[in-house]
């Protein structure tokens, strides 16, 4: 988290290699050594699933996993160690005794905390608030944590919610105007998370049509069709899609290739949503999710993670709602069923 760019952690790199040559004398004469992580913790082990593998990372940085697994669980963030672990590869390279640069994020200069764990713990905690906060925008959350809170404010109010890079200089630009800064931030910071991962293709279940299933474990829940309402009562409603129960960890899949043409949040109705177009007359939606992991606009293939499962909006409970439409705004008695259509 580096609002005033690498000057500081050029300056502080002698000093750091003097502290390290230290550190290795006492080592040796004491034979003891509770920097790495991987060695302190080694009964941790990982059994979890992530959209990001390293295309490399160095091992100054692989020594604290054991922290990152222990500190993303905590936080409920298992899905996101990867991408973790990369931003700590910009932010310091594991050179740096404060490997996440989170002594800002507590309001203390930086570099203050002195304490491999403590920073992992301090910086995963922040990301988990700004990846909240972020709606579980992957992107948004990441220029955030380098940018602060005050971006994800700037992207609602001049870019409906979404990341771009564009935003990112623009409002580092307002920033250094504002404070009388020469840097504030890094509007490339994203990006340069992301060249240390490569994503990884999703494995799902195929039905037999074009469409793949939206989860890796299908269980059907509630049937398209006519039903009493289970959270009004209300007899005889029209169900215009098809239930899928799920967990908070279950990642949404979409269907098939298409362009997001809807990812908006909601407290009512089908709560947090994506929309996927898939062709001219063709349409997939998800709703009630816990968080959106794409954004308007937004490419995606069939099988790539479009969200968490939740129950937000009009919901008794944790599940996947899925419609097929041929048009936006069509009557739930018209939109197909989504069972039909995925060959189940």
């Amino acid at each position: 988290m580096k609002k005033l760019g690498c000057g500081l952690f050029l300056i502080a790199i002698p000093f750091m290699f003097v502290a390290m040559i230290l550190m290795g004398v006492v080592m040796v004469i004491t034979g003891e050594s509770n920097t790495t992580g991987s060695d302190a913790h080694s009964e941790i082990e990982s059994d979890i699933d992530s959209d990001y593998t390293f295309n490399g990372v160095s091992p100054e940085i692989e020594r604290y996993r054991s922290y990152f697994e222990r500190y993303a669980k905590e936080n409920g963030i298992e899905d996101h160690i990867e991408i973790l672990m990369a931003m700590t590869m910009q932010e310091s390279g594991g050179l740096l005794a404060d490997v996440m640069q989170s002594s800002e994020s507590l309001g203390l200069p930086v570099n203050t905390i002195t304490d491999p764990e403590l920073s992992i713990k301090q910086g995963v905690s922040y990301f988990a608030n700004v990846l909240e906060s972020a709606g579980g925008d992957t992107e948004l959350a990441l220029q955030s944590y380098n940018m602060g809170h005050g971006f994800i404010d700037y992207a609602n109010e001049h870019n409906n919610g979404n990341y771009s890079k564009e935003l990112a200089q623009r409002f580092s630009n307002h920033m250094k105007e504002r404070l009388g800064w020469s840097v504030y931030g890094d509007p490339n910071y994203v990006d340069n998370v992301m060249r240390y991962l490569d994503k990884t293709e999703p494995e799902f279940a195929a039905g037999d049509t074009d469409w793949a299933l939206p989860l890796k474990n299908i269980r059907i829940t509630s049937e398209f069709g006519w039903r009493t309402h289970p959270v009004t009562g209300e007899k005889n409603t029209f169900h215009g899609g098809l239930d899928f129960g799920c967990t908070p960890a279950d990642s949404i899949l979409s269907v098939a290739n298409g362009r997001v043409v809807e990812a908006k949040h909601s407290n009512v109705g089908y709560g947090n949503y994506v929309t996927v177009q898939h062709g001219q007359n063709e349409y997939s939606r998800y709703a009630h999710l816990s968080s959106i992991g794409v954004s308007n606009g937004q490419e995606v293939d069939q099988g790539d993670s479009l969200g968490k499962c939740g129950t937000t909006g009009s919901s008794t409970g944790n599940h996947l709602h899925l419609e097929h439409m041929t048009e936006l705004g069509q009557e739930h008695p018209d939109k197909i069923d989504p069972k039909k259509t995925l060959g189940l």
